[in-house]
C-alpha cells in the first residue's frame, strides 16, 4: 500500500483517482501519467488490475515512485466490469473526501482535480462535479448555462434527460460521503449505462457542480465499450427508457406522465424506422423487450398513437421528445 501525501498537503482534502484496468497496455501509461502531472497536492491513485495478461502490470509498476502516491492491486481472476469497478471503489481509503473515476484509456488535464475540487469545496451540498471534455479532437457542447456552475440535483437530472445538459459519467468528481450512501455503487438495475444510473442516483441526494472548462479527454477506439456494444443496436435508446422510468418522476414531477408519453411515441417511431432500415432482428429484440418492461408494446393502439403524434409534431401542434443522449 502506498504512503499517502506528506503532512504539508493535509490541509487539502484527500482525493482518490480510481482506475480499473484490464489489458490496458495500449493507453494506460498515458492515463497514469496524467494523474502524476496533477497540480492538486493531496492525491492518491488507486489502480486495480483485473488479472490482465498483457504488459499492464509492468506499466503500473513503472509509476510506483511518482509524485502522486500509487496504491496498486490485482485481481486473482478477471471479474465482469461492474463487480470490478465496485471493487476498485471499495479500495478507496475511508479518509478520502472525494473520488474520481479515470478510465484506463482516458486522460485529464494537469489542473483537472484542482479546479473540480475548488468548485466542490465552494458548497458542501455539491456531491457531483462535471466538466467539459475533448473527444476525437472536438469539444462537445454540454449545454449547461455558462453563467451558472451549481444546479440542484433535480434540475441536473431533468436537463440531462431532456438534452439540456450532459452528465458525462466517466468524468465526474464525487463526494465520497454521497457515494457511500449507495451500495453497491454500480448495481445491476441497468442492462448497460450503469455509470449513468449511478450518477443520476447520486444527484437525487446532492447538488451538481459544473466546471466550464475542458478538464478531461475521452478516447474512442475499436476496443471501447461504446464501440463494441452501442453502435449497432442503438442501445442508448433502451437505456434512456430505463433511466426515464427510474428517475423521470424525480426529474419532472407532475409533468412526468406527459414526458413519458412523449418518449414512448418517439421510441416506437424509432423502432419503425430501424425496421425499415433493416436493423438486425437480434438488435431490435432488446428494444421490444424494453417496451415490454415498461408495459408498452407495438400494439395497433400504441402504433397509431405514435404515428398520429408524428403528424401533430410536423404541424407544430406538439413538440417532439428531445432527450438523453441527444438523438433526433
Amino acid at each position: 500500500m502506498a504512503q499517502l501525501a506528506n503532512p504539508k498537503t493535509m490541509t487539502q482534502p484527500l482525493i482518490v483517482i480510481v482506475t480499473p484496468t484490464f489489458n490496458g497496455a495500449a493507453y494506460l501509461a498515458e492515463a497514469m501519467a496524467s494523474v502524476q502531472a496533477q497540480t492538486y497536492p493531496n492525491l492518491l491513485h488507486v489502480v486495480l488490475d483485473n488479472a490482465s495478461t498483457d504488459d499492464t502490470p509492468n506499466i503500473i509498476k513503472s509509476f510506483e515512485n511518482g509524485p502522486v502516491p500509487l496504491a496498486a492491486y490485482r485481481n486473482d481472476e478477471a471479474l465482469p466490469q461492474r463487480p470490478n469497478w465496485n471493487r476498485a471503489f471499495d479500495l478507496v481509503p475511508d479518509k478520502a473526501e472525494y473520488v474520481r473515476l479515470l478510465c484506463d484509456d482516458d486522460t485529464i488535464t494537469p489542473d483537472s482535480i484542482e479546479k473540480m475540487a475548488a468548485l466542490a469545496e465552494s458548497d458542501r451540498d455539491i456531491g457531483v462535479v462535471g466538466c467539459l471534455h475533448e473527444c476525437l479532437g472536438n469539444i462537445t457542447d454540454f449545454k449547461w448555462p455558462e453563467d451558472q456552475s451549481i444546479f440542484s440535483g433535480q434540475e441536473a437530472v431533468r436537463r440531462s434527460l431532456t438534452d439540456q445538459g450532459t452528465v458525462m459519467a466517466i468524468h465526474l468528481l464525487i463526494r465520497k460521503s454521497i457515494a457511500d450512501q449507495r451500495r453497491p455503487l454500480f448495481d445491476d438495475h441497468m442492462l448497460s449505462s450503469f455509470d449513468m444510473d449511478t450518477a443520476y442516483d447520486l444527484l437525487t441526494r446532492s447538488k451538481f457542480g459544473f466546471v466550464h472548462e475542458v478538464l478531461g479527454f475521452t478516447r474512442v477506439h475499436d476496443g471501447s465499450v461504446s464501440s463494441l456494444f452501442h453502435s449497432n443496436n442503438a442501445a442508448w435508446t433502451r437505456d434512456a427508457l430505463d433511466l426515464l422510468l427510474k428517475y423521470g418522476e424525480f426529474a419532472f414531477g407532475d409533468a412526468y406522465p406527459t414526458e413519458l408519453r412523449r418518449f414512448r411515441r418517439y421510441y416506437i417511431r424509432r423502432i419503425i424506422q430501424w425496421r425499415r432500415r433493416r436493423m438486425a432482428e437480434e438488435h431490435l429484440k432488446i428494444h421490444h423487450e424494453a417496451l415490454e418492461r415498461a408495459n408498452w408494446s407495438m400494439s395497433p393502439t400504441f402504433l397509431g398513437d405514435a404515428i398520429l403524434n408524428w403528424f401533430a409534431v410536423k404541424l407544430g401542434m406538439d413538440r417532439p421528445w428531445r432527450g438523453y443522449p441527444g438523438w433526433q
